[in-house]
């Protein structure tokens, strides 16, 4: 099982850590990838708010007593 609690932290502190792809957790890798998306949708969420928050200028509107002909 990918998210059985282990009672081991596996992070080695030292003059030497060692770095292995079987020393790491993979639910570390999880919730890095889940805070990163987050962050993702939350930038992108706030970009579109604060881009779409200026007012449309007047020019782009037609005005009821033109007639437009197509």
């Amino acid at each position: 099982m990918r998210w059985k609690i282990s009672p081991h932290f596996h992070v080695r502190f030292g003059p030497h850590p060692k770095f292995s792809p079987r020393d790491h957790d993979p639910r570390t890798i999880d919730m890095l990838a889940i805070i990163a998306l987050l962050a993702l949708v939350l930038g992108s969420g706030w970009y579109l708010a604060t881009s779409l928050a200026t007012p449309p200028s007047t020019t782009a509107f037609i005005v009821p007593s033109q007639s437009v002909h197509w």
